[in-house]
C-alpha cells in the first residue's frame, strides 16, 4: 500500500482535506516543505506522510522536534499507537537527561523530542545524527521567540551535517513564512483552512459582537458567569483564559456551583473517581490539592504551572472526553498538548511583565483563538470571545486583535546570553575552529538571512570568544579556536556560561555546607525565576544573610551592592533548604509562595544543577565536593535529611515514609531487612510493606 493509502487507512478517513491537497501537491516526497495555516488544520498528518515516506521508502531515520516535552509526548503517544505495531516502526519518546549522547536512539526510526534535547545530543556528537533523512520542526514560528535560537542553531547544525537531509517545518500563520522558506530552501504552502468556522467576537453587556453578527446572551452580575451559563445551556465546554495563575484559581471556584448543576449522574461518578487520583499524587496532599480535587468533582479545573504533572495529564484527559466543561489556564495550555473547545474566552489579553501589564501579542491571541472549534464533537463553529469593559475597549479589541497584524517571527540570535551559548557549543563540538569557520557557520543562520550580513554580530562574537577565554572555557591563537576540556564539558551539561562560571568559582571557594552548595544552585541563570519576596520580610531577611554569609561561597558585602537579585537568590536557596530539612510542602508552598508543580519543577532543575556542580568539581579534580554534592542530590530529589538518604533507595518510601520508618527503629537497609514483615505492616501499610520486602528478595 503507497504511503498516502497508509497514512488514511490509520487514520480513518477517505480523502485528505484541501491543506494537506494543497502540500501534497507541492512536492511532498522530495522536496523542504513549510506548511503556514491555522491551529487545527490538519498539520500533523503531513508530517506522518513525510515519515512514513522517510521510514519506509527512504530507509533513512526521522526526528521530529517540538518546544515543548507535553507537546512531543502527545505526538508520539500518537504516532506510535497508529503505526509502531502494525507497521513495525520504531519510534521513541527523549526529551530528558541533557548529559547523554542517546547511543540507543541510533537503532530508533522516528525519534520525538524538544528543541533543547536535541540541541543537547548535538552538544555530545552523537553518531547516529548523520543518518537522518528527515527532519520535522514544529512550531517552526517559535524562531522568533526566546527559545528561537536553539531551534535556529540546531537547524543549522543538522543541515551543515546531512546536507541532503529533507526538512518539513510547521508553523501557524506569520506573515514573513515566505523568507523562512527562502532561509530553508523550501516549497513554502500557505493555507487558510480550518475543518471548523472560528468566529471571533467581544462580549459586552449580555452581547457578543461578532465580525459578522451579534448574539445576544443575558446578563448576569459578572461576565464569566453570563459567558458559562450559555456555554453549559449550549451543552458545549469553554476554555477560560487568564492572566495569573490566582485568577486561574479563583473563576474556576466561581464557576463551579453553576457547572455541578448541570452534570449527569455518570459524569458526577466519573469525576469523582478522577478526582482522588488527583488528590492522592503526592504522598501528602497540598491544600491546592484539595482544591483541585473538588474543582474537578463539580466539573471544572484550573490549569497551570503550578500544578503537578499527573494532576495536569488527568484534567486534559477529562477536558478531552468531555466530562469537565470549562478550564481555567493561563496562556500556556494555549501552545500545549491538543484540548479543543466549541468556545474560548480570554477575560483579559494583558499579562503582568517586567514593564507592567502589556498585551499578549497578537500571534499569541490567534494561537489561543486556534484551541477554538472541536471536530470531534462536530461543532459547526468555534468561538473565540474577547471581554470587554466599555464600547471604547471593545472597539480596541476588535481593531488591535481580530482586525490586527500578525507579528514577524524574527531570529533573537543576536541576544547576547543566547550567543554566549551556541558559540561555546559550535567551538565544543567543531563547527567553528577559527574566525572563517565562525563566519560560514553563521552564515548559514536565519539571522543572516534576514539582515542580509553578520558582520555586526561578529562584533559581539569576537568579544565573546575574549570571554569564553578568560572563563577558561577556550583557548585561542593565531591559527585556532578550542574549547578546553573544561568548555567541552560544560557544553554537554548545557549550561550557559555564565552560570558554569559562577559554580566553578564557588567550588573553588572550598565551602561544603549545604547552604552554599544551594545558593550556588540558585545563582544561576538556569534557576529563574526566583521566588518573589513581599516587602514585610526583607529587612528580616537581610539580617538572616548577614549571619549566614559565612556560609556561601561568595562575598555577600560585596555582592550586596553589585547583584541587585542577592536577596531573591538567597531566599530561594532557603527554599530549597527547608525542602531537604523535611518542612512539609504545605508549609514551604505558604511560607514561599510556590505552588506544587512550581516546587518539582524547580527541585527537578536543581537536581540537575547539583550534579552539573559534581561533574564540574570531577573536571577540576576538587574531590572535596565528591561526596557532599551526590548527597545533595540524593536529598533534592526526596527532600529528606542525610540519615533517610539509604531508605529512599527504596520504591514507593518517599520523604514522609522513610521519617516514618526511621522513628520507628527502622534507619537502615539491614534494619528493613530484618524486621518482620507484620511489624513492617504496621509502620507503611501491607501493599507498600509487601513492595519493599520484595525490593530485597524477601517476604517477611
Amino acid at each position: 500500500m503507497e504511503i498516502l493509502e497508509l497514512v488514511k487507512s490509520h487514520n480513518g478517513f477517505t480523502s485528505f482535506n484541501p491543506m494537506q491537497q494543497k502540500a501534497i501537491g507541492a512536492g511532498l516526497f522530495d522536496k523542504n516543505i513549510v506548511v503556514s495555516a491555522p491551529t487545527a488544520s490538519g498539520k500533523t498528518i503531513i508530517a506522518e506522510i513525510c515519515a512514513l515516506n522517510s521510514i519506509l521508502n527512504s530507509g533513512k531515520k526521522v526526528v521530529y522536534t517540538c518546544p515543548l516535552r507535553a507537546l512531543a509526548t502527545e505526538h508520539a503517544n500518537d504516532f506510535k499507537a497508529k503505526y509502531d505495531s502494525a507497521l513495525s516502526i520504531k519510534s521513541v519518546l527523549s526529551t530528558g537527561d541533557f548529559d547523554s549522547s542517546g547511543a540507543y536512539l541510533g537503532r530508533k526510526d522516528i525519534i520525538f523530542s524538544t528543541y533543547e534535547k536535541v540541541s543537547s545530543l548535538l552538544n555530545h556528537r552523537a553518531d547516529w545524527l548523520s543518518q537522518i533523512g528527515l527532519l520535522i520542526v514544529d512550531e517552526i514560528h517559535t524562531i522568533g521567540s526566546d527559545r528561537g535560537p536553539t531551534l535556529e542553531i540546531l537547524i543549522a547544525k543538522l543541515r551543515l551535517i546531512n546536507p541532503k537531509m529533507q526538512i518539513l517545518g510547521l508553523s501557524a500563520t506569520i506573515p514573513n513564512a515566505k523568507e523562512l522558506s527562502e532561509w530553508l530552501g523550501a516549497q513554502l504552502v500557505v493555507s487558510d483552512y480550518r475543518p471548523v468556522k472560528l468566529r471571533q467576537g467581544v462580549y459586552l453587556d449580555g452581547m457578543i459582537d461578532f465580525v459578522d453578527s451579534s448574539q445576544e446572551i443575558g446578563e448576569e452580575k459578572d461576565e464569566m458567569i453570563s459567558l458559562s451559563l450559555d456555554t453549559l445551556k449550549k451543552e458545549k465546554q469553554a476554555l477560560v483564559f487568564v492572566n495569573t495563575r490566582k485568577m486561574s484559581e479563583s473563576i474556576a471556584k466561581k464557576l463551579a456551583p453553576f457547572t455541578f448543576e448541570k452534570l449527569s449522574e455518570q459524569e458526577k461518578n466519573i469525576l469523582q473517581k478522577a478526582s482522588q487520583k488527583i488528590l492522592n499524587v503526592l504522598e501528602t496532599p497540598t491544600l491546592q490539592c484539595e482544591t483541585l480535587s473538588n474543582l474537578v468533582k463539580s466539573g471544572v479545573s484550573f490549569h497551570n504551572s503550578g500544578l503537578l504533572q499527573k494532576q495536569r495529564e488527568v484534567v486534559e484527559e477529562l477536558f478531552k472526553k468531555n466530562y469537565l466543561k470549562f478550564i481555567c489556564c493561563t496562556t500556556s495550555l494555549a501552545a500545549g498538548v491538543n484540548t479543543p473547545a466549541y468556545r474560548v474566552i480570554i477575560h483579559s489579553p494583558y499579562r503582568y511583565t517586567d514593564y507592567g501589564m502589556q498585551r499578549i501579542p497578537v500571534s499569541e491571541y490567534f494561537q489561543i483563538c486556534g484551541r477554538a472549534g472541536r471536530p470531534k464533537y462536530h461543532d459547526t463553529e468555534g468561538q473565540a470571545i474577547l471581554i470587554a469593559k466599555s464600547e471604547i475597549e471593545k472597539d480596541d479589541y476588535i481593531s488591535y486583535f481580530i482586525n490586527g497584524k500578525i507579528e514577524n517571527a524574527d531570529s533573537q540570535l543576536g541576544s547576547e546570553t543566547s550567543l554566549r551559548f551556541h558559540l561555546l557549543c559550535a567551538i565544543a563540538t567543531g563547527f567553528i575552529f577559527d574566525l572563517q569557520s565562525a563566519e560560514k557557520f553563521f552564515s548559514t543562520t536565519f539571522y543572516s538571512k534576514q539582515t542580509g550580513a553578520i558582520s555586526g554580530l561578529f562584533t559581539k562574537i569576537n568579544f565573546l570568544i575574549s570571554q569564553l577565554v578568560g572563563m577558561g572555557f577556550v583557548q585561542t591563537n593565531e591559527k585556532r579556536i578550542d574549547a578546553t576540556p573544561l568548555g567541552r564539558r560544560v557544553a554537554e551539561l548545557y549550561l550557559d556560561p555564565l552560570s558554569a562560571s559562577a559554580i566553578i568559582n564557588a567550588l573553588k571557594n572550598q565551602k561544603t555546607h549545604e547552604l552554599s552548595y544551594l545558593f550556588t544552585i540558585a545563582n544561576t541563570s538556569e534557576f529563574y525565576p526566583l521566588l518573589s519576596i513581599s516587602r514585610g520580610v526583607q529587612s528580616e531577611l537581610w539580617e538572616n544573610l548577614q549571619q549566614d554569609k559565612s556560609k556561601l561561597a561568595i562575598n555577600v558585602d560585596v555582592e550586596m551592592f553589585s547583584d541587585n537579585e542577592l536577596l531573591p537568590k538567597y531566599w530561594t536557596s532557603l527554599m530549597l533548604n527547608e525542602w531537604i530539612g523535611e518542612i512539609k510542602e504545605q508549609a514551604i508552598v505558604d511560607t514561599y509562595k510556590v505552588q506544587p508543580g512550581i516546587l518539582r519543577a524547580k527541585l527537578k532543575n536543581a537536581d540537575w544543577l547539583a550534579y552539573s556542580s559534581l561533574e564540574l568539581a570531577k573536571i577540576l579534580g576538587l574531590e572535596v565536593h565528591f561526596a557532599p554534592l551526590n548527597k545533595m542530590r540524593k536529598r533534592l530529589q526526596s527532600g529528606i535529611k542525610e540519615e533517610l538518604i539509604a531508605l529512599c533507595e527504596f520504591r514507593g518510601i518517599g520523604r514522609v515514609r522513610a521519617r516514618r520508618l526511621y522513628n520507628a527503629g527502622v534507619k537502615g537497609v539491614t534494619d528493613v531487612k530484618n524486621i518482620d514483615v507484620k511489624d513492617l505492616e504496621k509502620i507503611l501499610g501491607q501493599k507498600v510493606a509487601l513492595s519493599v520486602k520484595a525490593q530485597l528478595g524477601a517476604t517477611k
